[in-house]
């Protein structure tokens, strides 16, 4: 077990957060709830890309997901499987290189607030003259407790050396 502190691994929480927020939706313990969310959100300098290149990238990620979220009696989310597709842009000095983030993924609530995320997926980005750049492929579980995150299982091919990405924007 370590704490997760990769920038990859910081765009998934970021989206991941923010997927929670938007996807809350009312308390039904009758049955499964589905919805379909949309997320769409810019940072202008993404702290981890930027802290691994040494200059300002900036992160633009959209896409949809879909949701079913089941809940207990009193309506507490217990279990959410989402289907998801984004895209990404990540810029830098006039160059811009495009992602893409698929894959399903379960959480899992605990009483305490706390959850734990089983996400299946790919998470790649394009460079010109490279073609496609595979960043992580397969299974993270990860523990999430709103402050610290801990990666209890990943499987799959995990290439996150940022140094081919940050490359590509002094070209």
């Amino acid at each position: 077990m370590h704490t997760v502190r990769t920038p990859l691994r910081a765009l998934a929480a970021t989206t991941l957060a923010v997927g929670i927020a938007l996807g809350a939706s009312p308390a039904r313990a009758a049955g499964p709830t589905h919805s379909v969310e949309s997320l769409d959100f810019t940072l202008a300098a993404h702290g981890p890309m930027t802290q691994a290149c040494g200059f300002p990238v900036s992160l633009h990620v959209y896409g949809s997901f879909n949701l079913v979220t089941w809940t207990d009696a009193e309506g507490n989310p217990t279990k959410e499987i989402r289907n998801f597709r984004f895209r990404s842009d990540i810029s830098a000095n006039g160059v811009t290189l495009h992602g893409l983030a698929m894959g399903p993924e379960t959480a899992t609530f605990h009483p305490d607030g706390s959850f734990t995320v089983e996400a299946h997926g790919i998470v790649n980005r394009r460079v010109k003259g490279m073609g496609t750049v595979t960043l992580f492929s397969g299974l993270t579980i990860t523990d999430i407790d709103g402050e610290t995150e801990v990666e209890l299982f990943r499987s799959g091919p995990d290439d996150e050396d940022v140094s081919e990405l940050c490359a590509a924007f002094t070209d």
